[in-house]
């Protein structure tokens, strides 16, 4: 399993969420979208670009040492399919700067406002990749309490597959995404989990993807993996939770010494 991922930490990408809290050893005054960089930095998986969209934040996260790139939500409207969860117009005109060349053959979304948002959520993303005929990789996680009548959240019905192993984490699980609706009872299946907008395209579904119109549940239910799976792309998903243990760290991917 070896790609070249390119990771766009993105600001203001899909429906708004609670503020991303510090976490441990992390600076409080830092900027929310720098906090986001240094965690999917420290995933080691690939490089990162940070799509931003103010002057102010650019700034703060060119400081931190990001390559970063600018997009303007002005010239969209509400319901502009830039502004769905996964965003995926948006990130590809994106990457479309970066990389005309098709250098990455996986690009990868994380908007920069998730407080539950883990390094090895990133490495658990490939390996709901792992499988050549998956053109989309996304997260799920248990539902909190509450979360399965709440309007807001986006949960999802999968089909594990029990033969697929995540290595890095301890109860990882991967399996294709079903459906994906903000209304439980539409669901066919009882055994639901939150829908975590992390996303990593193929560079050939991408394009597929983004040459289709937005339909109008895309619309309704906030993400753009209701167009892929209507479409008959196969999307999968891995299964991560905040505080899950990670066997295997970034550095040892990488082959860096660890202390302790």
């Amino acid at each position: 399993m070896i790609f070249n991922p390119l990771i766009v930490v993105a600001s203001e990408l899909g429906l708004s969420r609670p503020s991303a809290k510090p976490q441990f050893g992390e600076d409080e005054d830092e900027k929310q979208i720098v906090r986001s960089f240094h965690r999917v930095r420290d995933s080691g998986i690939g490089s990162v670009i940070v799509d931003s969209v103010n002057d102010e934040d650019a700034a703060a996260v060119g400081a931190a040492g990001a390559y970063t790139v600018r997009t303007d939500l002005a010239e969209f409207g509400r319901t502009h399919n830039y502004r769905s969860n996964s965003g995926a117009e948006r990130i590809a005109a994106t990457v479309n700067k970066f990389d005309r060349f098709y250098t990455h053959d996986i690009v990868v979304a994380v908007p920069d406002d998730m407080p539950e948002l883990r390094s090895f959520y990133l490495q658990a993303l490939m390996y709901a990749l792992a499988s050549s005929e998956v053109g989309i990789a996304t997260l799920v996680s248990p539902l909190k309490p509450g979360e399965l009548e709440d309007p807001t959240v986006a949960k999802a019905a999968v089909a594990w597959n029990n033969d697929r192993q995540v290595h890095p984490v301890e109860g990882g699980r991967v399996g294709t995404l079903l459906d994906i609706r903000c209304d439980a009872t539409a669901l066919a299946s009882t055994d639901l989990y939150r829908f975590v907008p992390i996303h990593a395209w193929r560079r050939g579904p991408l394009d597929r993807l983004v040459a289709m119109p937005p339909s109008d549940r895309e619309l309704d239910e906030g993400t753009d993996l209701v167009r892929a799976i209507d479409a008959g792309i196969r999307v999968d998903v891995c299964l991560v939770w905040e505080d899950m243990k990670v066997l295997i760290h970034p550095e040892e991917l990488r082959g860096d010494s660890i202390e302790g």
